[in-house]
């Protein structure tokens, strides 16, 4: 619109006059013709077209005075300025539009201010009767919500529960006495034949189990079980479970793989079988939350302990996603914050991050790289696998050992370290044995690194940490009984942590001296719980 063409008149209205081009200041354009001695024909009568009249019939309006047709335009501007801001300060969304001044203090009446402490007053009663209200709230649907609600709990939406549960920072004490009783019958086991607290109440089982200690001792000597050996090896083939020495022996140092654990490929094993893959392919490294990515840490701690009791040096890899894993709105990304950060605080659990920034980064392809360079056992999801008749199974990447979770209450895991495929050549099946798996095949492997081997000392430490976690189950149990009572038996008086004689002089004054006793007692407790 030509704003600098329009005046308005006296009912306001927009009246369009000429286009005026503004003269310079102090100009005077003369209001009639003088003729000069000449006549005008005279030469001192013709001026310079810039000081000639303008008779046109579209500039006849046009002030003989150039100062005060300056003045004009500076009016008609400020006119219309005036009219767009009175139009926009109309419209709340137009704030770019408002005057300079208008939120300078000192031009809110006093009245508005007073109004408004009123008002902040109101609402701070208001809220504080909220609060008193919630305090008091006996339903414990009601006090369930309020407490979802709660800007400090911190919670996870889960389908199972039919929207957001809220997640503990600490054990509560039905799950502490389950942890505590399950501690307490391995510990019964480990320090039965300890001078303080000998116990002769043996089962046939366990009486064969004190015999395969005894005699494997025997056969390697007590000083082989001093800080610096490395860890016993441990297989489930066999119940109970058979213990390997992995000193230098006839077959010479035994060096087992470290394990590399794909921790999105545990969350994807226990989903159902039409859900997406999470992190496939070229994915982004912080997706948007979603209640498919919660990560199930009990699973996740099941692997660990795995192999942690077979002797194996154990890493977890999450992607960047999970590192942050509590979001600003206090709403978790795992489902168990005791056990997630302790494994984290443990050194279990690292993040893998796209630290260059690459756009063709894929998790999957990292993780395997990492699997390679240090000939790992690699726990992941065939799922990952793009072409998998391709494989050749000779790069340990390629040797994939997927867990099994069992749709029960507690997951139950299945996981079986040997490999069975199809050779496409002759069309039969070949196996790939779980010590080809586990160890590393030739004794020169540069891989085969004395920093990368777990030593019995850290083997010990680590599982009496984990066992402070979760009750254990079966197989794991009597495992690390063994374990346990191994390096009791052989004095090698190593730290453990919540599971030394201390610990469970303590608990037979909590639980008694005889199992019958302690499972009475949790009975008891969890009635009341």
């Amino acid at each position: 619109m030509d704003y600098l063409n329009q005046m308005i008149d006296e009912n306001e209205d927009i009246v369009y006059r000429n286009r005026i081009n503004p003269p310079s200041f102090g100009r005077v354009f003369p209001t009639t013709q003088s003729q000069g001695p000449a006549g005008p024909s005279s030469s001192s009568n013709r001026r310079n077209p810039e000081e000639r009249p303008i008779h046109s019939a579209e500039n006849r309006d046009i002030p003989l005075n150039a100062q005060q047709e300056w003045d004009l335009n500076e009016a008609l501007r400020a006119s219309i300025s005036e009219k767009q801001r009175n139009q926009n300060s109309r419209n709340p969304r137009s704030f770019r539009y408002r005057h300079e001044d208008d939120e300078d203090e000192e031009d809110v009446p006093q009245a508005k201010w007073n109004k408004l402490e009123a008002d902040l007053k109101e609402l701070s009663i208001f809220l504080k009767n909220q609060q008193a209200e919630k305090a008091l709230e006996t339903r414990p649907d009601k006090k369930y919500r309020n407490l979802v609600e709660s800007e400090k709990s911190i919670k996870i939406f889960s389908k199972k529960d039919s929207g957001y549960r809220i997640l503990q920072e600490q054990r509560s004490e039905k799950e502490q006495l389950e942890i505590d009783f399950s501690n307490f019958e391995m510990l019964k086991f480990a320090f039965s034949r300890h001078p303080e607290v000998l116990n002769m109440d043996w089962n046939p089982m366990e009486v064969q189990i004190f015999y395969k200690i005894d005699r494997f001792i025997g056969d390697n000597e007590e000083t082989a079980f001093r800080q610096g050996a490395l860890s016993v090896a441990m297989d489930f083939e066999n119940f109970p479970p058979n213990l390997t020495w992995r000193g230098s022996g006839n077959k010479g140092l035994v060096m087992l793989r470290p394990v590399v654990i794909d921790g999105v490929a545990v969350l994807t094993a226990t989903m159902p079988d039409d859900s997406p893959r999470p992190f496939y392919g070229i994915a982004p490294e912080m997706p948007i939350y979603q209640e498919i990515l919660n990560l199930p840490v009990k699973a996740v701690f099941d692997v660990i302990m795995n192999f942690v009791i077979r002797g194996h040096k154990t890493c977890v890899f999450l992607p960047k996603y999970y590192k942050n894993y509590i979001t600003p709105g206090r709403i978790s990304k795992v489902d168990d914050l005791v056990v997630f950060r302790k494994l984290i605080d443990l050194g279990l659990i690292k993040f893998l991050e796209n630290r260059e920034g690459r756009e063709s980064w894929n998790w999957f392809l990292e993780i395997s790289r990492i699997v390679d360079q240090t000939g790992s056992v690699f726990v992941s999801s065939l799922d990952y696998r793009r072409k998998p008749e391709d494989q050749k199974y000779e790069k340990p990447s390629d040797r994939i050992i997927q867990p099994i979770f069992w749709n029960t209450f507690d997951r139950v895991m299945v996981l079986e370290p040997s490999i069975r495929y199809k050779d496409e050549n002759d069309n039969s099946f070949r196996t790939i044995t779980a010590e080809q798996v586990l160890q590393f095949a030739e004794p020169d492997d540069e891989r085969a690194q004395l920093g990368e081997q777990l030593y019995l000392d850290k083997q010990i430490e680590l599982i009496c940490h984990l066992c402070q976690l979760y009750p254990t189950k079966s197989m794991h149990k009597v495992s690390i009984q063994q374990l346990l009572h191994l390096v009791v038996r052989a004095n090698s008086n190593f730290d453990m942590p919540g599971m030394n004689l201390e610990t469970y002089l303590g608990m037979c004054e909590r639980f008694g001296n005889h199992q019958n006793d302690a499972e009475d007692f949790v009975d008891d407790n969890n009635s009341n719980v």
